[in-house]
């Protein structure tokens, strides 16, 4: 029975104590210091601020965190715009980076808002042509166009543009960003022609300036091509956006890009009545913006009240109704009644009844 006796334990055989290791993310390490500043300074003092600021930053580099950091920015805004005064740089930072968040996540009326008090106090205290003050009137210009408003954008971009290509040059990317918000504000107000030129203009220039392969080439080829659509042009639309998805796919820093393209092709096939291959497209686009952004993002929503309406024409109707309903939820809580997007889904809803 020597085998049942108790062995003198080795040395090796002696407990081994390691360490344990914790590590945080970016986000969670500044979460824990916004934390700890509120609980030692209180909400209103300046290191909180800051610490909320950061914290917000680092959310809004997540598009599925947009909206909690679209509320602490908010938040950071009215807590400098208290302590420091309304036309103070911060301050001015403060509201500028909160309307633009807001209208990342479809608070458009909110954004409009943020966005005018933020420019008005950029003009009083840097000038008109100051890059802040452009990059305000651009951030605004860009609401204005989502409100339904394209002839207000229209003035505004293209009243950027002149300033800053007299500040900057002509081609400086803020005074490409200008133009092209200029044509999609003539496209939103159905003056097409138009903007289909300044939009071959500005792919002309982009690949110039930026080479063809670059993003602002891209983006600039994605707006011709929905253009050229709604021009009745489909055919050379689905070729321009075909082309585009197939320089943007499978790259990783283009993943949102490539949804927003596989959206805007379906679209298209929509149109030219390819509906199976339009439904593959559209599912992909959803449930692609739906891990990356949320199911109650305005880009989700849009693909998925593209797809209720392939669903209807292949026969499901009933699931087509449910998912309009969802969409026009969405977009009764985030734009104001009159805009004509929440018109256009309940007559689309009021066919499928």
């Amino acid at each position: 029975m020597g085998f049942l006796r108790r062995r003198r334990r080795k040395k090796q055989d002696q407990p081994v104590h390691r360490e344990i290791t914790i590590t945080l993310t970016p986000l969670e390490a500044a979460s824990l210091q916004m934390r700890a500043a509120i609980e030692r300074y209180g909400e209103e003092h300046q290191e909180s601020v800051k610490a909320m600021r950061q914290v917000a930053y680092l959310l809004s580099e997540e598009r599925q965190h947009h909206q909690e950091a679209a509320e602490l920015l908010h938040q950071v805004a009215r807590l400098t715009y208290q302590n420091l005064g309304p036309d103070h740089p911060d301050t001015l930072t403060a509201v500028f980076e909160a309307g633009d968040m807001q209208c990342a996540v479809g608070d458009l009326e909110l954004a409009e808002d943020m966005l005018r008090d933020a420019l008005a106090g950029r003009e009083r205290s840097l000038g008109r042509d100051h890059p802040d003050t452009l990059a305000a009137a651009q951030a605004l210009g860009t609401v204005l166009t989502g409100l339904g408003r394209p002839a207000e954008a229209q003035a505004l971009h293209e009243d950027v543009s002149e300033r800053s290509a007299k500040a900057l040059s002509t081609d400086h990317e803020i005074t490409l960003i200008s133009r092209g918000k200029t044509a999609d504000a003539l496209r939103s107000a159905g003056r097409l022609e138009e903007a289909a030129v300044l939009f071959r203009d500005i792919v002309h220039d982009a690949d110039r300036v930026f080479g063809v392969d670059s993003e602002q080439a891209t983006i600039a080829r994605n707006n011709l091509a929905a253009t050229e659509f709604q021009l009745g042009h489909a055919a050379e639309a689905a070729q321009l956006f075909r082309e585009i998805l197939e320089r943007t796919t499978g790259k990783h820093d283009q993943q949102e890009f490539t949804a927003n393209i596989r959206n805007n092709l379906a679209t298209v096939l929509f149109g030219l009545e390819e509906y199976r291959e339009a439904g593959v497209l559209l599912r992909a686009s959803a449930m692609e913006r739906e891990r990356m952004f949320g199911p109650d993002h305005p880009d989700t929503v849009s693909s998925v009240a593209n797809l209720a309406r392939v669903l209807a024409v292949e026969g499901d109707r009933t699931e087509a109704a449910r998912l309009t309903r969802q969409c026009l939820s969405h977009y009764e809580r985030r734009l104001p009644p009159s805009h004509p997007r929440i018109a256009e889904l309940r007559g689309f809803l009021h066919e499928l009844s």
